[in-house]
């Protein structure tokens, strides 16, 4: 084993936490006053939500679904004409939001990460990028003090496509300095992208169900899909990869 990749979201970090949805919420709420409207927060939210639904439907096309985009249809959805100022203001607490509401990290990732670094197994990130660019995730990770245990990053805004194009994993594997994909690895919480991009490209994968244990789909047939390891702690990522 020379080098290990990691998903981002919910496997080095938590999605969904509450504390970015209610800044959006609360944020639409002054936008909508500002135009005049009364819409109940219940109203926001499902507005919110249909634009996470819109942008995997885009994800699983391997299409760009942009904040701006998700802002346009949620305003759409609310029936709403949003001044410019707050336009840019709901697109920044998106892509960029308050640091008070950044999200946590999984539990013993940064053990694991340590872990690997003093066996001098060079680790990478291979990640989806979402409605929040990767410069922001890359703020995550130094807030929390592990950004320094990556040598390289495969974010899809940056090299233009998602899992499970091999095209990310290839990127990866190269940035790490040309490791063969049978002397990696790759941990992540989804069957479909993480799991099965893995795989297809010879790389063992290891799926990571601490935060979120995908139930695959029966009608993809990633429900059958399934890694070599299955953690549902970092703390025994080391003993799965066989480096304990």
């Amino acid at each position: 084993m020379k080098a290990v990749t990691f998903d981002f979201w919910n496997t080095l970090v938590r999605a969904g936490d509450s504390g970015p949805q209610q800044l959006r919420v609360s944020t639409w709420q002054r936008a909508l006053a500002d135009a005049g409207l009364e819409r109940t927060d219940d109203q926001v939210r499902d507005a919110v939500r249909r634009s996470q639904v819109l942008f995997e439907e885009h994800w699983r096309r391997n299409d760009v679904y942009s904040a701006a985009m998700a802002v346009a249809d949620a305003a759409t959805h609310l029936e709403a004409v949003i001044s410019p100022a707050f336009v840019a203001e709901l697109i920044q607490v998106v892509t960029d939001p308050d640091p008070a509401h950044d999200p946590g990290l999984a539990p013993n990732v940064g053990e694991a990460l340590g872990g690997l670094r003093d066996r001098g197994i060079a680790i990478g990130i291979i990640c989806d990028v979402g409605l929040t660019p990767s410069v922001t995730l890359r703020r995550y990770l130094a807030k929390h003090g592990i950004l320094e245990c990556f040598s390289h990053w495969s974010f899809s805004d940056e090299v233009g496509t998602f899992k499970p194009d091999p095209i990310i994993f290839d990127h990866a594997l190269s940035g790490l300095g040309g490791i063969s994909p049978s002397d990696a690895a790759h941990v992540g919480d989804l069957r479909r992208t993480d799991i099965g991009g893995a795989q297809a490209k010879g790389i063992f994968a290891v799926r990571y169900t601490g935060l979120f244990d995908d139930p695959g789909s029966v009608a993809e047939g990633t429900d059958n899909v399934e890694a070599g390891a299955v953690v549902a702690d970092h703390a025994d990522l080391l003993e799965a990869l066989g480096l304990d």
